[in-house]
């Protein structure tokens, strides 16, 4: 998976965009009402790459479970604490009871970590340039979408675990 969000913040982030992949292939990618502050960088790195209708809050939280269905799959995002701060604001999960709500597993898969140990220098690269070095044809103009991201994310994934 992987999110687009208004504000970086400590205490949590609210999600803009949202793309989830599933292993065969699927997707669902989402992009969210925000009515908020948005810090400048993401408004010039990634507002204008959001390009479709608008779904409230509740209508996400709605398309994501029917996506996932009630299986109560892992999560792998790059960096995956931020992502799943997004997620978990936006089921308002605020205690174990909530978090037992969301339809994923409690314990995010941060793939940072997972390349970090493959060696890859993950604070100095960005994704389309880690994706290069596996082969992965990219462009630097599709970074900070979402969907796209978790694209490049899945390929990623793919080609290292095997």
């Amino acid at each position: 998976m992987d999110g687009e969000f208004a504000k970086l913040k400590p205490d949590g982030i609210d999600l803009i965009s949202i793309a989830l992949i599933k292993p065969n292939g699927e997707e669902l990618y989402l992009e969210i009402d925000y009515k908020g502050k948005i810090d400048e960088w993401v408004k010039e790195n990634v507002v204008p790459k959001l390009n479709q209708k608008k779904v409230s809050r509740k209508e996400a939280v709605k398309l994501i479970k029917e996506f996932v269905g009630k299986e109560k799959p892992y999560v792998v995002a790059y960096v995956n604490q931020f992502d799943w701060m997004g997620i978990c604001k936006l089921f308002s999960a605020k205690d174990v009871k909530g978090i037992s709500e969301i339809p994923f597993r409690w314990v995010p898969i941060d793939f940072a970590s997972i390349l970090f140990s493959k060696g890859v220098n993950i604070g100095k690269m960005k994704m389309t340039d880690i994706a290069r070095k596996y082969n992965i044809p990219t462009s630097k103009d599709e970074e900070h979408n979402a969907l796209v991201d978790a694209r490049i994310l899945k390929k990623l994934y793919e080609r290292i675990m095997g």
